[in-house]
């Protein structure tokens, strides 16, 4: 029964979602679109609304599936079912985590594949697009692991200004690395240390949300 009950409410959450889902791919495949159409200026402008139509999801997701759930007082409604906090709190992690890694890991793959088929994009770029869709990712995370833990409209919108505030000085700093500008134009993709302390990093921290998250949630007895 409760295991059912966790089912309905990641179903349901889906469903109510399934519009700004597909509204992500379809942005981020028409940006695509422009990158794949060549040219400086639609490469550019390609490349920025891609990466735009995830950080806008990953912001825009927590406070729908979390914040809004408390707003419109169906959390307490939700919390009478016979489920109990960590199946609760598993199902709401699955659920906001899922709905965004969805689009992020089509859109990403989508990305590596028009690299790797065109010809005058050369595939020492596919290190650099793991790098910045990691950023993303990350940046989603913290920011759903605040509203899902605290639940409050205000911290969540304090997490996504900083988090959005520091995705360019990371692009900066990234941009300014030489080991890694030596690689953009590489034939093969160059997998350098600094490449990999970087992803590595990255899925760390992903995990270390995850985990922090579930913990903090579980422990919660007032959910009113």
């Amino acid at each position: 029964m409760k295991d059912s009950v966790v089912q309905t409410l990641i179903l349901s959450d889906w469903n109510r979602h399934r519009f700004f889902i597909m509204l992500s791919i379809l942005g981020g495949g028409l940006a695509l679109g422009l990158v794949a159409w060549g040219g400086e200026l639609p490469t550019i402008l390609g490349s920025t609304w891609f990466f735009v139509s995830l950080i806008v999801l990953g912001c825009m997701m927590p406070v729908s599936n979390v914040i809004n759930e408390r707003k419109k007082q169906t959390l307490a409604f939700l919390m009478s079912l016979p489920i109990s906090v960590a199946q609760y709190t598993l199902a709401k992690i699955l659920s906001t985590f899922g709905m965004f890694l969805v689009p992020w890991l089509s859109l990403i793959v989508a990305g590596g594949l028009l690299i790797v088929g065109r010809q005058d994009i050369p595939d020492g770029i596919i290190p650099v697009l793991l790098i910045l869709g990691g950023f993303t990712l990350v940046g989603f995370c913290v920011v759903a692991g605040v509203a899902i833990a605290t639940e409050s409209e205000s911290w969540t919108i304090v997490a996504t200004i900083a988090l959005n505030s520091s995705y360019g000085f990371g692009w900066y700093v990234l941009i300014r690395n030489r080991e890694l500008r030596a690689g953009f134009g590489n034939a093969d993709p160059v997998w350098s240390p600094t490449v990999l302390t970087i992803l590595l990093s990255e899925a760390a921290i992903v995990a270390v949300v995850l985990a922090l998250t579930f913990f903090v949630q579980s422990r919660k007895r007032d959910f009113i």
